[in-house]
């Protein structure tokens, strides 16, 4: 009988990753369009969010480059606005 490797838990840190990359921000501090403070701010709301399995499954399903990100992310606004910059 095959084993089945048990299902890897979201992290929040990876989600982010990929959620700048699709919307093709760059998280080096001094890069961040808003500033590293708020950056730093962005770091702690992913790692609060109770929403990470469903952020893992919505990244797994959207394209490679996305245009805004979806309304259920924490952080949402401050994607957008750091877009915008």
């Amino acid at each position: 009988m095959p084993s089945v490797a048990p299902r890897a838990e979201p992290d929040a840190v990876r989600n982010m990753a990929v959620m700048t990359g699709k919307l093709g921000l760059d998280t080096a501090p001094a890069a961040w369009p808003t500033g590293v403070s708020l950056l730093a701010q962005a770091i702690a709301s992913c790692q609060r969010c109770e929403a990470s399995e469903v952020c893992a499954d919505w990244l797994a399903r959207a394209p490679k480059t996305i245009e805004l990100p979806p309304e259920f992310c924490a952080n949402a606004s401050e994607f957008k606005r750091a877009k915008k910059q």
